[in-house]
């Protein structure tokens, strides 16, 4: 357990030191900042307290999103294309955990962006907003928490993906485009899909990863689906995409690189 956390570390710091990281940080930092100004100072929106604003900027969670697809799809591959993946295979940590510390390490990521969004949205809309009392039902910071834990899902789906590829192929590029392309896609490809009928689309992971339908008592895609089937079948994708990052990660031989 000591090796897995000294590797979760060193791969931390990996991330840190790079000045993207930096720079994806402050790009969110500053998106949360400048959509309160707009909304407040231009569009003029009357909203009466933080919470509204809270609630209006969790699509920024995409954000989140690209930037974690973005370490994740580069995490593994660049061991390969800088040539450090020698020597990060003659530690004595098995190549299980060094994967394993890589995963963690970018899921810690995006816990960090998340968090950040959160706080700077909080401080934002308390400063433009103030703290007024909700005017409408269900606006609290409980609601705006269960949004961010929902969105969750979908956001570490999309990251094992991106992880599942860059360790499957030792591509970045490859990685990084065919996971934000799904991520841009997939919404609209479920949509056009389920209005066909096509019943199989409901085994497709996209289709299951929203879950505040169910949540809020809202329709699913299909009438048959539940909250179990849901969740099933994102565990089944999250062990299978582990699994297939595993197996190519393990069994690879890395002399030639």
């Amino acid at each position: 357990m000591s090796s897995l956390l000294s590797l979760v570390q060193n791969e931390n710091m990996k991330i840190y030191n790079r000045v993207r990281t930096w720079i994806m940080l402050g790009i969110l930092i500053l998106t949360i900042v400048m959509v309160g100004v707009l909304m407040k100072f231009v569009l003029e929106v009357p909203y009466t307290n933080v919470i509204q604003f809270m609630g209006a900027t969790t699509y920024l969670t995409g954000l989140c999103t690209i930037f974690s697809v973005i370490v994740a799809g580069d995490i593994v591959a660049s061991e390969f294309s800088w040539g450090t993946i020698k020597l990060l295979l003659i530690r004595p940590a098995s190549r299980s955990k060094v994967l394993a510390s890589k995963l963690v390490a970018v899921l810690l990521f995006t816990l960090c962006l998340l968090a950040l969004h959160f706080i700077f949205s909080y401080f934002t809309g308390l400063l433009l907003f103030g703290a007024g009392a909700p005017l409408i039902p269900g606006e609290s910071i409980g609601a705006i928490t269960r949004t961010y834990l929902l969105d969750t899902v979908s956001i570490v789906m999309t990251v094992l993906l991106a992880f599942m590829i860059s360790a499957a192929f030792r591509s970045s590029s490859l990685a990084i485009g065919l996971s934000i392309f799904l991520l841009l896609t997939k919404d609209g490809v479920v949509l056009v899909l389920s209005k066909l009928k096509y019943e199989w689309i409901k085994y497709f992971l996209f289709a299951n990863t929203d879950l505040l339908p169910y949540v809020t008592g809202g329709q699913p895609l299909f009438d048959d689906m539940t909250l179990g089937f849901s969740v099933t079948v994102i565990i089944v994708y999250a062990i299978l995409f582990y699994l297939i990052a595993w197996l190519l990660f393990t069994k690879r031989d890395v002399a030639g690189n």
